[in-house]
Order: C-alpha cells, then structure tokens, then sequence
C-alpha cells in the first residue's frame, strides 16, 4: 500500500494533499525507499531486505507520480541492506548502503542508466567501530559530505568524513571514509530529521527511553561533534511516544518543515521549525494510511511525502 501526498502553500498556509495515486502501486515487501537526482530524471530506489534486490521507479509530479524502469536488480551486492540513503557530491548521485552486523557501508554512483557503479566499501571493527548504528545519515557541512552514526542501543554516535581521492578502481567511486569524532549519547534516540538553517546543519531527534525531544547542531567543524540547541520540547509535541516516523520536507528556500506520523491514531503533523530552534509551529494535521516507511522528495519544483506500509 502507497499513498503520496502533495505538500503545497496557498492562500490558507501549507497543505498536505492527497494526490489520489493508486495505493497498489508499489508492490508490498519493500525496506528501504530512496529518492534521488538522476541525470535526467528524479529516481526512486526501492529495496527489499529479504530478496537482497531493488526495483528503480522514475518519479513524475503527475498521474501515475512512480513509473517502473528497472525490477529486480541485484547490484547491491546481495546483502541484507538495514538503510539506504540518497546524497549529491560532486554534482553526481549517489547511494549508501549500510548493514548494521557487520557495520559495513557500501557507496554507488548512480550511472546515467540508472544502473550503479561498482561499490566503495568501509567498514571499521576496532577503535571506531561502525557496528549496530540504527541511524546513519549522510549530510554536508560548508560543500563537505559527512556520516552520521548512532547506536540506540549503547549510545554510541560517530561522525566520519567522506572525502574524494585523486584515482580509485575502474567504476569505482573516489572516496575514502574516515572517523572524525566518537562520542557517547544516552540510549534510545529515534526519529532522526536533518535539515539546514543559514547553511548550519541540525536534526530533530525524540528519546522515548527517557522522553526528550531535542533539536542539535552539528559543529561547522563535525570533528567538534554537535551541541543541543533546543531541548525537553516535547511539550510542544503532545504524541511524541507515539511517533514512529519522522523526515523534512525539501521545501522552497530550503526552509525546514517537520512531518511526523503517529503510529497509533494514523495521524501526520506538518510542522513548520522556528528559526531559533526552540520549537515550532504546527501547520496541517490530517488521518492518513497506516505506514512503515516515510520519505519526502522535491521534483520539479514541488515537494512530496510518501508513505508506504
């Protein structure tokens, strides 16, 4: 089941609207969904953990919004893919893999067929170890691209630097990962958001082990790790236990506007955050289909949510 909603400004503020796609367009068993910037066409890749493939839609802002090009592809290397996420570096599209176990992260360029390269891999057991992170996210601070990492289990969290070599195998993308920061959070931080103000990097986050609602910076320099910024919001987020997805919506101006979906009443709160990041001010709440996966993506000038169950 799919349904993706619109997300528009009018006369009456910020709307979330249906936009009446099918909800049988995209088939069930899917664990991952990525939307990214092909060379000529926005891509979304969708994956199945359990049969280790993927399947590439070209995403339109009109009837039918998901078009299939590619079904069953297994260039992701056959393993069981716990996140893949979407980054631009360079000007080209790329995606990263990560498998928690084992704590290894595999990155493709996105080809102009739509097909990947071959991976660049990193992984670390000792010192930094990137085992068991439940979130990894890629996000760039001043043109750089970094990663995220944090272990809700043991708190652990881990910044790296994803940098661009001067050579690297044929069809193999330049990089070289490296630690920058380890630190030690509390347990139990979920939902993670990233989005930019005056091109400083933030993300909202909710501890449900020990109920907070944080939003944080992230360093201009990552290798200073991120302070809090606003915290114990949770007042302003009265289902916060509730909420089991979270994303920004890409918006004009890059202004950062939270979507969140409360997994008990079905409900998703639009959100727009305040620019000193002690709070924000909620814009559209409206029932939607119940949802296992979220994503947000902007394509031709418009921007969309999609929930996926």
């Amino acid at each position: 089941m799919v349904n993706i909603y619109s997300i528009e400004g009018g006369a009456s503020g910020i709307q979330m609207n249906p936009t009446g796609v099918e909800p049988s367009l995209l088939p069930e068993g899917y664990t991952s969904l990525v939307a990214v910037s092909g060379e000529d066409a926005d891509l979304l890749y969708a994956f199945n953990k359990s049969t280790k493939l993927f399947d590439i839609y070209k995403i339109s802002k009109e009837a039918p919004f998901l078009d299939l090009i590619s079904k069953d592809n297994s260039q992701l290397n056959h393993y069981p893919w716990d996140s893949i996420k979407g980054f631009e570096l360079g000007n080209k599209s790329y995606l990263m893999a990560y498998e928690k176990h084992r704590g290894h992260f595999e990155f493709y360029e996105v080809r102009a067929d739509y097909n990947l390269s071959k991976p660049y891999g990193f992984m670390n057991q000792r010192s930094w170890p990137t085992q068991n992170f439940s979130e990894v996210e890629p996000f760039v601070v001043t043109g750089l691209m970094y990663i995220l990492g944090y272990d809700d289990q043991h708190g652990t969290v881990a910044i790296f630097s994803l940098d661009v070599v001067s050579t690297s195998p044929s069809d193999t993308p330049p990089f070289n990962m490296l630690n920058v920061w380890y630190h030690q959070w509390a347990r139990g931080w979920e939902n993670f958001s990233f989005f930019q103000l005056g091109q400083s990097n933030f993300f909202f986050k909710i501890n449900k082990a020990k109920l907070n609602v944080n939003i944080d910076h992230v360093l201009d320099s990552p290798a200073l790790g991120s302070v809090e910024i606003g915290s114990y919001l949770q007042d302003q987020l009265p289902n916060a236990l509730d909420v089991s997805l979270a994303c920004i919506i890409p918006f004009v101006f890059g202004e950062p506007y939270l979507i969140t979906y409360d997994g008990k009443t079905q409900m998703a709160n639009l959100y727009k955050i305040h620019a000193d990041c002690q709070g924000w001010t909620n814009l559209h709440s409206g029932k939607v289909m119940q949802s296992d996966l979220m994503i947000s993506y902007r394509t031709v000038n418009s921007s969309f949510v999609l929930l996926y169950s």
